[in-house]
Order: C-alpha cells, then structure tokens, then sequence
C-alpha cells in the first residue's frame, strides 16, 4: 500500500495537485494506523485541508476535494498508473480508501466473470494486535488475488460487523472480516467470510497459536495462506457455495469456472463433459490463460476417463495446444503447467512428466488444487515422497478436496508396505463408479489379515471390471513409475484374490 500511495503522490497528475496529494496522503495514512473508521468529514477538513473550524452543512469544500481526488486517481490510472497492480480508490459516500488488487491479465473479463471479495482490516485489541492484523490482512489479499475468478478490494477499514455497508462502499459480493487479540501467551485469530448478498457466512476459521511458535513467517505461510486457499481455491468456499445454489449465472466465464468446479469436485463423466460444454462457451468470448488452462486440463480427463468424444490422441494434442496456448498469454500460468504435467503423464513420459509438475509448484507454492494436482503427478511419476510432501501442503492449505485425492496417497502407503496408513487413505476416497475406492481397500485389509471384508471389498471392483484380476500389474503400471520391488510389494496383496479364482 505504501508503494501504490507514493507512486501516485509521485506521478505528474498529483504534482499539478497539491490538494489532492495531501488529501490522499492523509487518508491511506489514517487507514494504515488503523484509525480508518475515524475519517469523517470534519477529520479531513481539519487535518487534510488545514480547515481548524468547520461546519459541513455549510461548506462543501471536502466533498468537493473527494470528487476532484477521485476525478485525478482516474486519470493517474488510465495514464501513468495504468499497470499498477495494487489500486487505491475512494468509494462514493466514504472518506475511507479502498484498496483493490488489479491484476493486467483479466482486463478482457466483465466484472460479472470473477466474484469480487472485499477484505476488510481485521480488529486488533492493542498495538501488537494492530501490527499482527495489518500484516495478516494484506497477505491474506494478496493470496487472494493469485485465483482466477476472484477480484479482490482491501485491505479496507469499515466498522466491524458492517458487512452490508462494506459490501455497498465496495463493491464486493463477499466480505472478510475478523479479529486478533492477544491472551497470556496465545495469539487468538478468527475469520469469516460473508455472503452480502444473502447474509449467509460461508466460511469461519479461527486458531489459536503460542506467541512463542508465531512469527511473521507462519502468519503468511500458514494462516494467510490457508485462509486464502479455503476461500478461493477452485474447490473452495465461493465456488462450492455458489454450486451448491444451483443457480445458472448469466455470465458465461464465470458458468464455466463452476462448472470445473464442479468437475474437479466430482470426476464423473457427466461433469467433465459439463466442463467441456461450458469452457469451449466461454472462450468463444475470449481465450484467457486460464480458460485455456481450465479446458486443457479437461481434455486430460476425457482421456484419462477412456470415454473420451475424440480418440485419446487427439484429446492429448489439444491438451498440449491449449496449454501452449495460455503459456503464451502468460508464461507464469501454473495450471498451464498442469496440463502439460498430466499429458506427459499420460503418455508415460516419466521425467517430463515431473518437471514439469514441479514448476507448477513453484510458481504456485499456495495454490491447493495445483498442489494436489502436482503433488499426484510428481508421486505417480516415482517421486512418492516429494509427490506426497506437496499434497499435503495442498490438504494443510485447503482440507475442501474431493475424496478421490486420497487415492495417490493411498497407493503410496501400498508400495512402502503400509496397510494401516493406506486404509486410512482408502477410507476416505469417495468416488462412484470408479475402482479406487474398493480396489485400494481391498488390498490394504488383504494386506491387514483381514480377508473376508477385503473379498467384500474386491467384488465391488471385478463388478466394475470383472476382467481386472486377469493382469493388475499392468493396472498399476499404466499409471505409475514403479520400481521391480515396489510393484512385487503390489502384488503381493493379490495373492488371496488370485487363490481365490477357479482353476
């Protein structure tokens, strides 16, 4: 916020504005103390117009001086200012400034395409508190802005509770709110998110952590970022909450970001070709990085699925192409990267397969679904350790992630000879349809001694595939880079199975 604001005291609109540049200067400082509630309109004629008496029902000189500042950031922004990413304005009927993270890549997209979220400073109990809040809520914007789809206001100072008249002054669908306070020896901290529109919180985290264990560094890691990945995450709050509305939005991008959702959420057939429908609508308005990336990794799926409208290569090379494609718009689209992770992946292209998953990662460090996304890939591809260690950021981030997630992990625990630990990752994986669930079950209890439930287990799978115990090894290394002696521990759990056929 201090490097927006002096840019624009600095520009050449401001110089040849001295009014403006002291108006503008005392507000985003007021806000910066956290005093951003107390900017009324005597403040500002006293300490930003040098106004010591003043009666504004009779003088108009501070309304006036808020239109001319207002009338000047528009002009700083479509000259000088125009590829700013971190904006201030200054809403209509307020004297407090808005804080909006703009970001260069979306000016293609209507507002109705992202859903806009309005952070607002958080209330703090004491100057440690204050700090810790500043902190936190400019991190935890700042991630926000990272996701396509959001539009992100604030950090901005509005009385607590005021979600109506902040979601007016600003513009924004959803507000954030919270508090830190200081106990003995914890830092309390608390956030909920607020549909304005409806009243409804859609979200609520709260954590209480020893003053000894935080620092700035878990602040923006781990709380920030978690909040930030709950919320704006392909699968999390806003995208989940306006699915589950099942209402049918007029725009047609942001139709499409549900509709991935709703894929990424479900892995069904009939949600990946939902997907496809609703992505190749929208990019006929525009072929935006992530779109691209979004259909891209469609295409994968439709492969990977086997009940694909075109023939797999076909859905391969359209893959590859979109993903080219978006990394032309932008070379820092991580799911771009995903796409191309999943499509060597598919092709059994082991080490590009990683590589490639791995830069995912790092350009996207607090990203859940690319991390989970990644994460599986880098495992699948031989990397079970590295591959693992990103899931579970992905999980730490966003615990919001369709059951199904749980299915690398569980085959992770299988080849390092860990029944218990794959049962419990197998317990969670939900996934009509599909073998995963059963299958992995199936071999960790084998695995456990306990035969009757895993036979149980395994008659859900072979009604799925009744031909799969004719080869499971090639099951298993379709889709996976096993080494001889992590695919022998695999198919040590057929052995009851395998006694069990005729003949």
């Amino acid at each position: 916020m201090v490097a927006a604001l002096t840019a624009i005291i600095n520009s050449h609109v401001f110089g040849a504005a001295p009014r403006s540049r002291e108006f503008l200067a005392y507000i985003v400082s007021e806000q910066v103390a956290g005093r951003g509630d107390r900017l009324t309109e005597h403040a500002v004629a006293r300490h930003a117009l040098g106004r010591s008496e003043f009666d504004g029902r009779l003088d108009s000189s501070v309304r006036v001086q808020a239109k001319r500042l207002r009338t000047a950031l528009a002009r700083y922004y479509k000259a000088e200012g125009s590829g700013d990413t971190v904006r201030i304005s200054l809403p209509v009927g307020s004297y407090r400034p808005a804080i909006a993270r703009f970001l260069p890549d979306r000016f293609g997209l209507s507002s109705d395409d992202e859903a806009v979220v309005a952070v607002l400073q958080f209330d703090a109990d004491g100057a440690e508190s204050l700090l810790i809040s500043a902190t936190m809520c400019d991190a935890i914007a700042g991630r926000l802005a990272d996701f396509p789809g959001l539009q992100v206001v604030g950090p901005a100072s509005v009385a607590h509770g005021e979600v109506g008249a902040a979601s007016l002054a600003l513009g924004a669908r959803f507000v954030l709110q919270g508090t830190v306070s200081i106990a003995d020896a914890s830092v309390l901290l608390e956030a909920t998110l607020t549909d304005a529109f409806s009243g409804d919180v859609v979200h609520h985290a709260s954590e209480s952590t020893p003053r000894g264990a935080f620092d700035a560094m878990w602040l923006e890691d781990r709380w920030s970022a978690a909040i930030a990945g709950q919320i704006g995450d392909s699968t999390g709050v806003i995208f989940r909450s306006d699915l589950r509305r099942r209402q049918h939005p007029d725009a047609t991008v942001y139709a499409a970001r549900l509709a991935y959702t709703d894929y990424v959420m479900k892995g069904t057939s009939e949600s990946v070709a939902a997907a496809a429908d609703a992505l190749d609508r929208a990019l006929e308005g525009g072929r935006h990085a992530d779109l691209l990336a979004m259909r891209g990794a469609v295409h994968n799926a439709q492969m990977n699925q086997g009940d694909a409208p075109h023939s797999p290569e076909s859905h391969l090379r359209c893959a590859e192409a979109l993903a080219h494609e978006a990394l032309a718009d932008d070379p820092h689209c991580a799911h771009a990267y995903l796409v191309l992770g999943g499509a060597a992946w598919q092709s059994q292209q082991w080490d590009m397969a990683h590589s490639h998953s791995a830069q995912a990662v790092r350009l996207a460090p607090f990203h859940p679904t690319v991390l989970m996304s990644a994460g599986n890939v880098m495992a699948l591809a031989g990397d079970w350790e590295g591959g693992l260690q990103v899931m579970r950021r992905g999980f730490r981030l966003n615990p919001l992630h369709p059951g199904y997630a749980h299915a690398v992990p569980a085959i992770a625990c299988l080849v390092a000879g860990d029944d218990a630990g794959a049962l419990a990752e197998a317990c969670m994986i939900h996934a009509p349809g599909q073998l995963w669930g059963p299958l992995y079950r199936s071999l960790a209890l084998a695995g456990l001694g306990y035969l009757e439930q895993a036979r149980a287990e395994m008659s859900q799978v072979l009604e799925i595939q009744p031909s799969f115990l004719d080869d499971p090894a090639g099951y298993f290394t379709s889709s996976a880079r096993l080494s001889p002696a992590q695919l022998q521990t695999l198919l040590a759990h057929f052995e009851p199975f395998i006694a069990d056929r005729p003949g």
